[in-house]
């Protein structure tokens, strides 16, 4: 038989040779970070793209800046209320999560572009990494934003603002924790559901199921199984993030008056421990997908 090795040529082609540095691991993380986070926001892709970005953006904001032109009508006189704005906004972020994740996290695929990106250098968890990351600093400009300009608008709007500026100082913490801890739960769980399916619709669905899911689940232990509110908040992000952020900015439902809530240590560790879960599935099923 012939040898067909020693008879091996390569040809050059004449394609253009890439000259520029090379590097490495950490370029090309950076890399797919870019690209995730801009095509968290639709940068790059069509109009549509942007869509729910925008609108999700506009809908959390808006209402704060009510709640501010109103507090600066009555002179102060109507309190802000953090709490309250931010039960009606952990459903938008949900809503961001389902419909821009699936392109961070399973567009590669579904179009079978992972065998191009898995390189030597580019291993399944410098890829899961990058990606992962990418959805939670998205998440986390995302849940952040409104906060942060109740915060500002709030010592913008005081009759004193350098006065207000040092008595506002003790709720820069809390802001910037309930901002982290959404955008990590949210961000964690929204990635690892993307993740799990190569089909852009079944991911969208999953994401906004798995939130669904764990809401009924809480709400029928209330009611079906006469569970402590308390227990089975736990059971529900959304809720626990809800009665978190009560609790960091001292506001209370009525529920929180007839009874003392459980003491935020407990919440923050459901939080950091929901969001590491979906960190570790990222990693599982980027380890798993066949390329």
């Amino acid at each position: 038989m012939k040898n067909l090795t020693n008879d091996t040529t390569i040809h050059d082609l004449g394609y253009r040779r890439y000259e520029g540095a090379r590097e490495g691991v950490r370029g090309a993380w950076r890399a797919l970070f870019a690209q995730g986070f801009r095509a968290m926001f639709g940068f790059g892709r069509p109009l549509k793209s942007k869509a729910v970005p925008a609108f999700v953006l506009a809908a959390t904001m808006l209402p704060c800046l009510a709640t501010l032109a109103a507090s600066s009508a009555t002179k102060g006189q109507l309190p802000i209320m953090y709490g309250g704005l931010i039960q009606a906004q952990l459903i938008l972020f949900v809503l961001f999560a389902a419909a821009q994740a699936p392109e961070v996290m399973s567009h590669d695929q579904q179009h079978r572009v992972l065998p191009l990106i898995l390189t030597r250098d580019v291993t399944r968890d410098v890829y899961a990494s990058a990606r992962i990351a990418a959805v939670l600093c998205a998440l986390l400009v995302v849940c952040a934003a409104p906060l942060l300009l109740l915060y500002i608008g709030e010592i913008g709007i005081a009759a004193d603002p350098a006065t207000a500026f040092t008595k506002m100082g003790t709720k820069a913490g809390p802001v910037l924790m309930q901002a982290t801890l959404t955008a990590w739960v949210i961000g964690a769980i929204g990635g690892a559901m993307a993740a799990m399916t190569a089909r852009r619709a079944y991911a969208t669905v999953s994401v906004i199921g798995v939130f669904l899911v764990a809401a009924a689940v809480s709400i029928g232990l209330d009611d079906l199984a006469g569970i402590s509110a308390d227990v089975s908040g736990f059971i529900d992000p959304l809720r626990s993030l809800h009665k978190m952020a009560l609790i960091l900015f001292g506001e209370k439902n009525r529920a929180m008056e007839l009874a003392a809530p459980p003491p935020l240590w407990m919440f923050a560790v459901l939080a950091l421990s929901l969001g590491a879960a979906g960190v570790i599935a990222t990693f599982w099923r980027v380890r798993r997908v066949r390329v």
